[in-house]
């Protein structure tokens, strides 16, 4: 919706539009979209304003006043010089709105439609402005995801990017391409519903393909059939001069990672074509991450759902980021980043207050002082943060909390995420994808750009919708897979954040099939995966699972038999990294005799089990990263009755507390069980 008009429009009469809105006078409608209308109006001071008033059935919504409030705040830290800065909102009351300076004079689209393409140092200026609004719109953390000529205001003082960051439709869950921008501007994988800042450099290469041809670099007609050419067709390029030639066509890649980034646009743009040319695509992740070229990814492209199953029988397709709205991620530069797990003398965050630290106290009131020193050596472990719901303000002021105390210990902090939608296999999370892709924002603010290990969504992938773990729910497949993928690009993009997808136990889920999820979980642009976080596989035997994980993800889970495997050496550029969960593993596995129980359900609650080796990043294996306590010795996995009518669980002869419940009488078990035993 642009915010200017040109001499001679007929203004739209205001019918039923309000006459006032916060104390600001409206003047006329200027236009309407699928957020809301937009009207001129001005201040007690008489300055002109354009106020933006959300539709009443997306106001209504609480999750979309949710993200809409998100997406001002943020709005409010981007630049003013190039963009229509936000001077006020109203987020809470009966009518939803924002007010933003207003910006007279047509848009680029009409001017172009109007006057014929732009040549010379009109299309250089429109270029560099452009640019230089997209660079401080990613600086501030947004992804504007629908450039296009008609977000381009050509105001008296210079061209300014208008709508950013508000490109999104109420139902913003769903990959549908009509709420992820415009089609003749869209990314290839925008297509699929995976944004990121490369995705508004690509609009960029075709806004100004339009502005010096006159047409959108894959043409125009049906929605599906220009997404088809953005998708499989190389662009139709005017003729540039200078270095826009190459920095356009560099934009309009298919790979988000040969693309420029906005900075590189004004630096190239700035220095001109005599001084700098662009050789060869810079590199766009942090030396830290390993990846390989050519992730499968689920696709949703001329309207047909590429299932999980057909994935990676296609061919390789590049692995975009997935960014669907503003996050952390996109605050910071590609620059090099660092993964804490990696540096000398690592120290891990030990809570304060655990539970294992009140049972201590509590059995030392009752003069039970042995297993009250043992309880309280195991609170001294440092052991992973969960995180499970609540709001994006609790989540972010938790996190925060953690990470301040964190570096007052001089130790780096772990959490395990737990929200995603559905869990494992329907298990509760958070309610949508734009819940779970708020909260995950919220999880990165509280980080910042303090160093923290981020263990992502445990059985999410071994046990995912339409899984044979989870058959159910199939449809939610590729959702899943864009959901992570999210997770993964937001967090990744902090300055000192590792992030590892799951990675399921040895056996379980089937070896090739837990690699070809991780490769279309967009694990290439993650630290790694871990293992054994639900388990109570043997070290050594976790260790030579995730090595041969490792290789198979490499080969991209086509040809993963032991000849394959063993031709991967470990120092193979590009192998993914991993870290053991150690937790409950110190006596290994339960057994139980043949025939005890109808159903033995050896991963519910095994008796007998102990703690395992303690959190270190010395590991001995050059792709161990770590191994790290993520899950607790001391929660219930919930109350199995082993095949039996129960309630009782037969291999304690009680009722089991709910699963995530503290259990003190697990937890002494498993302490005193620990291999190598706790020094109370």
């Amino acid at each position: 919706m642009a915010h200017g008009t040109t001499r001679g429009e007929t203004a739209i009469n205001l019918g039923g539009d309000p006459s006032v809105i916060g104390g600001h006078r409206v003047i006329r409608r200027l236009g309407a979209g699928g957020m809301g209308v937009v009207y001129l109006a001005e201040t007690r001071a008489r300055t002109p304003v354009a106020i933006k008033v959300i539709h009443r059935h997306l106001a209504a919504d609480p999750a979309f006043r949710r993200r809409f409030r998100r997406e001002v705040m943020t709005m409010r830290r981007v630049a003013r010089f190039s963009t229509a800065a936000v001077i006020e909102a109203d987020l809470d009351g009966d009518v939803a709105y924002v007010v933003t300076e207003y910006v007279p004079g047509p848009t680029l689209f009409s001017a172009v439609s109007r006057r014929g393409p732009m040549s010379g140092s009109e299309l250089d200026g429109l270029a560099m402005s452009t640019a230089v609004a997209l660079r401080a719109i990613h600086a501030a953390g947004v992804v504007h995801r629908d450039l296009k000529p008609g977000n381009v205001l050509l105001s008296p003082v210079g061209p300014k990017v208008i709508d950013f960051g508000l490109a999104f439709t109420a139902d913003s869950t769903t990959l549908s391409v009509t709420g992820m921008g415009t089609p003749a501007y869209m990314a290839p994988e925008q297509v699929r519903g995976m944004v990121s800042a490369a995705s508004d450099v690509f609009a960029w290469g075709g806004v100004m393909v339009f502005a010096a041809g006159g047409r959108p670099p894959f043409g125009s007609g049906g929605g599906h059939d220009v997404l088809y050419r953005v998708v499989h067709e190389d662009p139709v390029l005017p003729a540039f001069d200078g270095v826009l030639a190459e920095l356009v066509g560099r934009a309009l890649s298919k790979d988000p990672a040969a693309r420029p980034t906005a900075a590189e646009l004004v630096d190239v743009l700035g220095a001109g074509a005599t001084t700098v040319r662009l050789s060869a695509p810079p590199a766009r992740r942090p030396y830290r991450r390993w990846m390989w070229a050519g992730a499968a990814l689920a696709l949703l492209t001329a309207g047909a759902v590429v299932t999980p199953q057909t994935i990676a029988s296609r061919p390789p397709q590049p692995s975009p980021a997935l960014s669907p709205g503003p996050s952390p991620a996109q605050t910071r530069p590609p620059l090099p980043g660092t993964n804490p797990l990696l540096a000398d003398g690592v120290r891990f965050y030990t809570q304060p207050d655990t539970e294992a630290e009140r049972q201590a106290r509590t059995w030392a009131a009752q003069g039970r002082t042995a297993d009250a020193a043992l309880m309280r050596a195991l609170s001294r472990v440092p052991q992973a943060m969960w995180l499970a719901g609540g709001s994006p303000a609790d989540v972010t002021r938790t996190v925060r909390e953690a990470v301040t105390q964190a570096r007052r210990q001089s130790a780096v902090p772990v959490f395990v995420t737990n929200n995603i939608p559905g869990r494992d296999c329907w298990n509760g999370g958070a309610s949508d994808t734009g819940a779970y892709r708020g909260w995950i924002n919220a999880v990165a603010e509280g980080i910042g750009d303090r160093p923290a290990v981020v263990a992502l969504e445990p059985s999410s992938l071994a046990r995912m919708p339409g899984s044979p773990e989870c058959p159910k729910g199939g449809e939610a497949a590729v959702q899943r897979y864009a959901d992570l993928s999210y997770a993964v690009d937001t967090l990744t993009g902090l300055a000192r954040t590792a992030v590892y997808l799951d990675g399921g136990v040895p056996g379980w889920p089937a070896f090739t099939q837990m690699a070809e999820r991780l490769v279309n979980a967009n694990a290439a642009r993650a630290d790694g995966f871990y293992v054994n976080a639900v388990g109570y596989r043997p070290t050594g035997q976790s260790l030579t699972y995730a090595a041969n994980l490792a290789r198979c993800v490499h080969l991209k889970a086509t040809s993963c038999g032991a000849k394959e495997l063993k031709a991967v050496p470990d120092d193979t550029p590009g192998l993914p990294h991993f870290i053991i969960d150690t937790s409950r593993n110190g006596a290994g596995e339960w057994r139980p005799p043949p025939g005890r129980f109808p159903a033995p359900d050896e991963w519910c609650n095994p008796p007998g089990r102990g703690a395992g080796e303690r959190p270190a990043t010395g590991t001995g294996t050059p792709l161990a990263d770590a191994l790290l306590w993520l899950n607790s010795p001391g929660y219930s996995n919930g109350r199995c009755t082993r095949g039996t009518s129960g309630p009782a669980d037969p291999a304690y002869g009680i009722v089991t507390p709910d699963a995530g419940q503290w259990w003190p009488d697990q937890a002494l078990e498993r302490a005193r069980n620990a291999v190598p035993p706790l020094t109370p």
